[in-house]
């Protein structure tokens, strides 16, 4: 044998040893199948609080789909708005009749805790029909009424600013309707903004948002 052809095999054996080294046993179909996202866990509530929840969820519905027109979804809604207004409905500021009385004992802290537990459900798809903006007549009220200025581009909202997309038309146009009227007064600007709207314009508005 001569020295080419020794070096050569010393080569190959080299890649051979590697590639073992390398890839091992045979890896299963099941290993390399993608892992599912591990689910994120929802806020611990301290035994008062799981005791309110069913309460919470006669309206809002336990799948996150609210069983009322006029009550809004919370499953998903951003944590730092859910703790104003629950804040709100406890001071006063908001005023409605059942909330007023659910939040009316609850501490600064249980009002923190439950606005997280909401926040961390996931947001249920709710299919209301798409709306056609002929003439561009929504897109004209969406810019007087400066929406996505605190809303967002695509009215997800973020922190302390509520999700419009997806949120039921019904509750929409109550909560619009309430700023107008300055029966709702827990945002200033809102009844401003609002102010000159007709009911036909508002009722516009909210079908495009909910069926985001």
């Amino acid at each position: 044998m001569d020295r080419h052809t020794q070096r050569a095999r010393r080569w190959f054996s080299g890649i051979a040893v590697g590639a073992t080294l390398t890839l091992g046993d045979p890896v299963s179909a099941q290993e390399m199948r993608p892992r599912a996202a591990e689910p994120i866990p929802e806020p611990q509530l301290s035994e008062r609080l799981a005791e309110l929840v069913p309460t919470c969820l006669a309206c809002h519905g336990e799948n996150g789909v609210p069983n009322y027109a006029e009550s809004p979804i919370v499953d998903g809604q951003h944590e730092g708005y859910l703790f104003i207004q629950l804040r709100d409905y406890k001071n006063g500021a908001r005023k409605h009749e059942v909330m007023n009385e659910v939040v009316k004992d609850l501490s600064r802290q249980d009002l923190r805790e439950l606005a997280a537990y909401f926040a961390a459900r996931p947001w249920p798809r709710v299919d209301q029909p798409p709306v056609a903006d002929e003439n561009g007549v929504v897109e004209r009220l969406l810019a007087e009424g400066q929406c996505r200025e605190c809303h967002g581009a695509d009215f997800m909202g973020d922190g302390t600013m509520p999700r419009l997309a997806g949120q039921l038309t019904a509750y929409l146009v109550s909560t619009m309707r309430a700023f107008r009227l300055k029966e709702r007064t827990n945002n200033a600007a809102m009844g401003s903004l609002l102010d000159t709207f007709s009911d036909e314009e508002i009722e516009a508005i909210a079908r495009y948002l909910g069926a985001l």
